[in-house]
């Protein structure tokens, strides 16, 4: 039977923002994290699940033949990810300034993110967010710079990572956890599970001690290491991400489905195998014990007594599936599930016929991916704009980048712009002929690129036939690295004490 599962629960506090002390976010930790753990519990079954665990066909206990019981796993929930995460994020996220401001201060900021490599970090966010509908992005500081910068973007695991909101929705902003466990002795065991709490303020630090490996499922038991007075310009440093207003996964509402399709192509290579192992009945006749023995061990049954005038019968038992209805099914929940999911169906791309363009888009089923791509961009641009802030925050205290903030940036998330590309080029001819439409808005409608602005800056060159790029615009940021004890407060775990 399968499992139904709907989303992640939202977890909730009425702690206000100068309420959350050391000792009152111990307290509602220990309402919090069984909470918690139902989520976690979740996130780990999803988790398994796409790595093609499936309980429902792998756990099957027959009660016929129980000799022919083969499982068989058709792993959907991994192909949806991949196919989902790659066209919604296959390729990195672009940044631009809007209007051409600060050229300079965007190039630093792009190296910054690429020397952090931020783009696996979102890849890796994308991918908990197909599966268990929630992700997490941690944004430090690195006291000595490994790759450049004083940035530090760490990827999250959700099941150790929660943000607790505020339930007063004036409120901006609540408190957020992770968690990690220390190795324990050389069998593991007698080990440390350590909590990690940030307010807009603090970072209080927690222990609790796992008893035989298991980790503890409320704060009773939680003792605090220390506290630090922190400043991230009135944000969080962890910033959750989430895939649509159920927190759910692309495909989790689907299992059974999926399920189904395990037990039809495990029932087929059954039925093939009991074919090729039926029993041969031999009725009517005397076999000695020498050629029943034989026979016996390929699979042999003899019935001796007959009803009067039946002829022997020397024939095999076998009562095959009929083929037309098992795949007259299989179709059915395939292409079922494919719509729900919004993943286009192989057997429906191509074909014969003059279609061109966005027909073909609309007939090979790519138009579903692309809605649920085109859906998931709000929600991650919500969350994507808020760690921006915190980004640019840090930068700005080193001098990494100055006077840029986060509604300076567009976020642009570039799928295949060469898809119908003929097309484009003549709405944009057509658009921005004799001036009916300035270039920016003809790039715009015709869809050519994520980066009108900058494509729009560059015209002028190519029209002269300058080749290179004479405007830098903004101001020049000097990208000068404080020396130690310039910025205070500033720890290894990514906390830095700039006052707002």
């Amino acid at each position: 039977m399968s499992t139904t599962y709907t989303g992640r629960r939202v977890l909730y506090t009425d702690l206000r923002p100068e309420e959350m002390t050391a000792e009152a976010i111990q307290k509602d930790l220990n309402r919090i994290l069984p909470l918690h753990f139902e989520n976690r519990n979740d996130i780990a079954w999803l988790q398994d699940y796409h790595a093609g665990k499936h309980d429902a066909i792998l756990n099957r206990v027959k009660t016929t033949r129980t000799d022919v019981n083969n499982k068989l796993v058709v792993n959907y929930a991994k192909s949806f990810t991949r196919d989902i995460v790659g066209y919604f994020l296959g390729k990195p996220i672009q940044y631009t300034n809007r209007k051409g401001k600060y050229r300079k201060q965007m190039e630093n900021f792009t190296h910054a993110l690429e020397a952090e490599n931020k783009d696996l970090g979102d890849y890796q966010i994308a991918q908990d967010l197909s599966i268990c509908g929630i992700g997490y992005r941690g944004t430090f500081v690195e006291k000595t710079p490994i790759n450049g910068t004083h940035l530090k973007l760490s990827y999250l695991d959700p099941m150790d990572t929660f943000i607790v909101y505020p339930t007063d929705p004036t409120q901006s902003f609540g408190y957020a956890v992770t968690m990690h466990s220390s190795a324990g002795d050389q069998y593991g065991l007698n080990s440390y599970l350590y909590f990690n709490a940030y307010t807009v303020r603090n970072q209080f630090d927690y222990k609790s001690e796992m008893s035989n490996g298991i980790m503890p499922i409320n704060g009773d038991s939680l003792e605090l290491v220390s506290t630090k007075d922190i400043s991230f310009g009135g944000m969080l440093p962890i910033e959750g991400y989430v895939n649509n207003m159920w927190r759910m996964g692309d495909w989790e509402t689907e299992v059974s489905l999926m399920d189904a399709l395990d037990t039809l192509a495990s029932d087929g290579v059954n039925d093939i195998q009991q074919a090729v192992n039926s029993v041969l009945v031999a009725m009517g006749m005397e076999l000695t014990q020498e050629n029943f023995d034989n026979l016996s061990i390929n699979g042999f049954l003899n019935v001796q007594n007959i009803p009067q005038g039946t002829n022997p019968v020397v024939e095999f038992i076998n009562q095959a599936m009929d083929s037309a209805v098992g795949q007259s099914m299989r179709d059915y929940v395939e292409s079922t599930l494919r719509v729900i999911v919004g993943v286009p169906d192989r057997k429906t791309r191509g074909g014969g016929g003059g279609d061109t363009g966005d027909a073909v888009f609309m007939r090979d089923g790519w138009q579903d991916i692309d809605l649920v791509a085109s859906s998931k961009e709000q929600y991650f641009i919500e969350a994507e704009r808020k760690a921006l802030a915190v980004m640019l925050y840090i930068l700005d205290t080193f001098d990494e980048v100055k006077n840029i903030d986060a509604s300076d940036i567009e976020i642009h998330f570039n799928r295949n712009k060469t898809s119908n590309l003929q097309s484009k080029a003549q709405v944009y001819q057509i658009l921005s002929g004799g001036r009916a439409l300035s270039p920016e808005d003809a790039l715009g409608i015709a869809d050519l690129t994520n980066n009108v602005s900058d494509v729009i800056m560059r015209l002028p060159e190519i029209d002269t036939n300058s080749g290179t790029n004479s405007n830098n615009g903004g101001s020049d940021s000097n990208g000068t690295i404080p020396a130690e004890g310039d910025t205070n407060n500033v720890g290894a775990d990514g906390a830095t004490g700039k006052q707002e």
